[in-house]
């Protein structure tokens, strides 16, 4: 017998959610999250929800992706800052995103203004629009920046140079001393973070050619984050139900959908949000809900998908369907509420708290050794249906070309293969000076998290470029409203 759980708002549901939120897909190294000087999470914790104003740090072998809906990604190399300075607008409507590179390098692979959608690179006082498919990358380690365009066309304005369009193949260098004085180039110098700019994006490509045509339907079906679900777990198309997924760790018994993962403090969303620990965990943990099947286990359906901040109110469990005796998660207080929880003290102001929690003795999946298993070719049985896993479709994103790049090596390239033709050998690894980029007071990266034991152990520098670099341990933001529970 199943019991239906009601979704469970927060005490502090009224603050008003209604910003916009775009994902931190990837961490490796020392990396930091900021709200203006107020510290949000040290170390970082990849798949946190990232709302306007929000900071990137990274120390000296620190590397951060952020994802947004549309596809559009910013990766940001060691000693770098970047700012989402402007991130507006909700699912379905007009969207409005700025950032601001402080300093340090970063690249970006903006999708190109649409009449709903518009992103901007800022560095110092230029501005960087795209026009289509762009890939970009921005270095402020020679003061006042250099601009590199690697594929697609990009418009620059601001500052005392005039507005210029340039190119895949160009680069642009201003001049300190004279910034009307600027060099525009039909050459690109490599730099050493090239080649991991480049194995991030075959890794996106590569997750892609596993996406089935499930969310083709639903809204941002571009996300990066739902080829995420095609490559750790199934699509089920059930009767009745609609889609549903499992991730391929739902066949332990013992598998929690808030499980593993951390609560992380963010007073611009009102309090505490859940940040999932899974590799996977960011949409299921936005929308839609949870359900518990009988002899099948736990399953997600995305439902609407309208994020859980983008319509007002609180956070909210989104759990349908869940065995008995299933401990539902606490939400903790916010730092600064005195008041008690569920019987608990408040907790302090700890700004990430870890969780892992395991099955109640007595609970349905006592004595359940194992759940169907969710490969590619095995049938299963949900809500008293039979379903075959779908299977993938032509995948519709596609690499950026930089074959543009030309000349000789940057400083630091000190073996390994070549990223791309004219690219002599390069490391990743290696640590690059920066010299303008200027940390919050006091900076000195905290020791990581001691992380579950569910948690892959730190990613290690770049492998050969045969391989993707290794991921952090990937994490989810907080809930959405419950979706209606399946007929059973």
């Amino acid at each position: 017998m199943l019991l239906l759980v009601q979704g469970l708002r927060a005490d502090d549901a009224e603050v008003p959610q209604t910003g916009r939120a775009v994902r931190l897909s990837s961490v490796d190294g020392k990396v930091r999250i900021l709200q203006g000087n107020q510290v949000l999470a040290d170390p970082a914790l990849a798949n946190t929800p990232l709302f306007e104003g929000t900071r990137i740090e990274t120390a000296d072998d620190g590397r951060a992706e952020i994802q947004f809906e549309n596809g559009t990604v910013a990766r940001v190399s060691p000693d770098s800052a970047l700012t989402l300075s402007v991130l507006r607008g909700g699912a379905g409507g007009e969207r409005d995103a700025e950032m601001q590179l402080n300093g340090g390098l970063a690249y970006f692979e903006i999708q190109g203004d649409s009449d709903s959608n518009h992103v901007r690179v800022r560095f110092g006082d230029n501005e960087v629009t795209a026009s289509g498919f762009t890939v970009l990358r921005i270095n402020l380690d020679k003061s006042p920046g250099e601009l590199a365009v690697f594929s697609g066309n990009a418009h620059v304005e601001g500052g005392a140079a005039p507005a210029l369009d340039l190119h895949g193949g160009q680069s642009l260098a201003l001049n300190a001393n004279d910034p009307s004085n600027y060099s525009v180039a039909d050459s690109i110098e490599p730099d050493s973070w090239d080649a991991w700019n480049s194995d991030r994006d075959q890794a996106l490509t590569t997750a892609a050619a596993g996406r089935t045509s499930a969310t083709d339907n639903l809204p941002d079906s571009k996300n990066p984050a739902w080829d995420d679900l095609d490559a750790n777990g199934n699509w089920y198309n059930v009767p009745d139900q609609g889609y549903v997924w499992s991730p391929y760790e739902a066949s332990s018994p013992d598998w929690d959908p808030y499980g593993t993962g951390y609560w992380m403090n963010n007073p611009g969303y009102g309090g505490y949000a859940w940040i999932s620990g899974e590799p996977w965990g960011y949409m299921p943990y936005q929308c839609g809900a949870w359900n518990y099947y009988n002899s099948f286990g736990w399953g997600w359906a995305p439902g609407t998908c309208q994020p859980w901040w983008g319509g007002g109110g609180g956070w909210a469990l989104n759990i349908g369907y869940a065995p008995p005796r299933y401990r539902l998660p606490i939400r903790p207080r916010r730092p600064s509420d005195p008041r008690p929880m569920h019987g608990m003290r408040p907790v302090g102001a700890e700004p990430v708290i870890s969780v892992h929690r395991h099955p109640p003795a007595g609970s349905t999946t006592a004595g359940i050794t194992m759940l169907p298993s969710r490969d590619r070719n095995s049938f299963v049985t949900i809500a008293g249906t039979v379903v075959q896993p779908m299977r993938p479709v032509q995948t519709v994103r596609l690499p950026y070309n930089n074959h543009s790049v030309q000349g000789g090596p940057s400083r630091g390239f000190t073996g390994g293969a070549s990223p791309q033709p004219g690219l002599s050998p390069g490391n990743n690894s290696i640590d690059r000076p920066r010299n303008t980029i200027t940390p919050s007071p006091g900076y000195v990266a905290a020791p990581r998290l001691t992380a579950p034991t569910y948690a892959r152990p730190s990613a290690p520098p770049p492998p050969p470029r045969s391989a993707p670099p290794a991921s952090h341990p990937s994490s989810g933001g907080g809930g959405g409203h419950p979706a209606a529970g399946p007929h059973r």
